[in-house]
């Protein structure tokens, strides 16, 4: 025993176990509910998985405990404006910034993207690595899949198969054209060659009738989901999401993006559902009833509010297939950087124009689901304060342990926890922008916004979107900047014209009196006001979050 004085070193630190028989209360049911900041933060990402049911002990699960579940993702404040579409909002949507984080620019920066479909551009590759599947993803045999379906694609090429309309070996006497005996034998051939299917990958057909075209007919079997890739899609998405039915859905079908199958999020929950599972079987062992029914009991708990949160997003999509211009948007942060995003209609309806939806799994009873979970909780809360000595111990160190896997969790950035592959973004700003810093200080707005106008070569959404004033001299400015962009001048100087311009007011001043209203009205504003000059003209709001 050591010494309990009250000079001693012990006499700062309780000592010894509390072996009083009878229901206590304890400091350990704190550290099941520190740490809501950090699970908050993170609640739509740990409910857009599957594995969000998992039993499992989860720091402040109160975190997850809304009456109200949200209908949209969050969105960052910003100016957007369509370059052809006449589109403007002001915010910029949730998995957009995640493609370009917009806090990652410094202020009067200029950047140029283009973003494209993945599948539109490397059909062969998006498809191949589709088909991967689960384990392939976990075990790193992605190698051995891609031998096995590149010596799969060589055989189907040796099918290949082209049916002339005049046989080099005759079909009559005279050459005559293929008859319809001679049509069937050769399908006959094929089937007999790949094992009785046409599997082969290109069929040409020369044979002419009237539906005779130059493309490559499409294959009639649709290859079957293995059980890996089924695998995949639960745990990624909700089945009725799954790629093979968005597959067979419509062109028009909304797409959804899952969360990345590798995501931290997906290992937090795998490692404590271990966690949970290590903790139950040790205090089974022990004989502490109350620990096991308090980890049941809170772990059950995690698995309804799991499933009563349980969503996926659905990105808005185009219901229209008539021709549209390209959906290039112009975004203006607040702290008066550029960019300017190069895309089709249909991407810029995905990731900007349109609405993220969040799409709940659990439709229904939603309020009854968390109502069952809070009773869980707070029956868990009070067995936790009961467990013995030992079992506090184990579960106050696996609580103190999520805690900050979650916080480290809190420094990875948003790319690492979404599956965003069906989008390829390329940074094409021209090289004569690029730490233009440098040679201009300090930076500039007008010079950022030059920059701007010169890769869209237009100018009405500097209007829309307020990025200048509607005065006299900025107009004169903004029509020799798009003069100049559409004639090809990249070192223009946008700056010194604007100096220039600024200076060449004929009005410097015009008292205020009531005889010089005509003035004020016929001008818009009264001449040479420094605030009538002020640019941009629209700010871009502070989020008030």
């Amino acid at each position: 025993m050591p010494d309990t004085d009250e000079e001693g070193f012990y006499h700062w630190f309780p000592w010894g176990k509390n072996i009083e028989e009878g229901w206590s209360f304890d400091v350990i049911t704190l550290l099941a509910i520190i740490g809501e900041g950090s699970v908050a933060e993170f609640a739509q990402t740990i409910t857009a998985s599957s594995l969000c049911m998992l039993p499992r002990l989860i720091p402040a699960p109160q975190a997850l405990l809304r009456p109200q579940r949200p209908q949209r993702l969050p969105e960052v404040h910003a100016k957007l404006a369509g370059v052809y579409g006449g589109t403007l909002l002001d915010s910029v949507g949730f998995f957009a910034n995640i493609l370009h984080p917009l806090d990652e620019y410094r202020p009067f920066d200029f950047r140029v993207f283009e973003i494209k479909h993945t599948h539109l551009l490397r059909p062969e590759a998006k498809r191949r690595l589709e088909n991967e599947g689960f384990l392939g993803t976990v075990f790193g045999l992605r190698w051995l899949k891609r031998k096995k379906a590149k010596k799969q694609e060589q055989q189907n090429m040796n099918s290949e198969i082209t049916i002339n309309n005049t046989r080099e070996n005759g079909g009559g006497a005279n050459g005559s054209d293929t008859t319809a005996a001679d049509t069937d034998a050769d399908a006959d051939a094929i089937r007999r060659r790949n094992g009785g299917g046409t599997n082969g990958k290109h069929v040409t057909l020369d044979v002419a009738d009237t539906e005779h075209g130059d493309h490559i007919p499409t294959p009639g079997i649709n290859r079957q989901p293995t059980m890996a890739e089924r695998i995949t899609d639960i745990v990624t998405a909700p089945k009725i999401m799954t790629p093979q039915n968005r597959a067979v859905s419509s062109p028009n079908a909304r797409y959804t993006v899952p969360p990345a199958l590798d995501s931290p999020m997906h290992v937090i929950n795998v490692f404590s559902f271990l966690i949970t599972v290590a903790i139950l079987i040790t205090s089974a062992y022990w004989n502490d009833g109350a620990a096991v029914t308090a980890i049941v009991t809170i772990s059950l708990a995690a698995s309804v509010m799991g499933y009563a949160s349980w969503w996926y997003p659905l990105l808005m999509a185009r219901q229209a297939n008539a021709k549209v211009p390209p959906g290039d948007v112009v975004i203006r942060t607040r702290e008066g950087a550029f960019l300017v995003v190069k895309c089709t209609e249909e991407v810029a309806r995905e990731l900007y124009q349109g609405t993220e939806e969040c799409r709940y799994v659990s439709t229904k009873y939603h309020r009854l689901f968390m109502g069952i979970a809070m009773v869980l909780l707070m029956v868990a809360v009070v067995l936790l304060g009961n467990c013995r000595w030992a079992s506090q111990a184990l579960i106050g160190g696996a609580y103190v342990l999520l805690n900050s896997i979650y916080w480290v969790c809190g420094l990875l950035p948003q790319r690492f926890f979404w599956d965003l592959s069906r989008y390829t973004i390329t940074d094409i700003t021209p090289e004569d922008v690029k730490n233009n810093d440098q040679n201009d200080v300090p930076p500039n707005f007008t010079r950022t916004l030059w920059y701007a106008i010169r890769e869209t070569k237009k100018d009405a959404w500097v209007d829309r979107s307020g990025a200048l004033p509607g005065t006299v001299q900025w107009k004169k400015w903004l029509h020799e900047a798009l003069q100049a962009a559409n004639e090809g001048v990249h070192d223009w100087d946008a700056v010194g014209r604007k100096d220039v311009i600024m200076r060449e007011n004929p009005d410097a001043y015009v008292s205020r009196e009531p005889s010089n209203l005509a003035k004020q009205h016929d001008v818009g504003h009264w001449p040479n006001d420094p605030a009538a000059q002020k640019a941009p003209l629209d700010q871009v709001q502070p989020s008030p979050y």
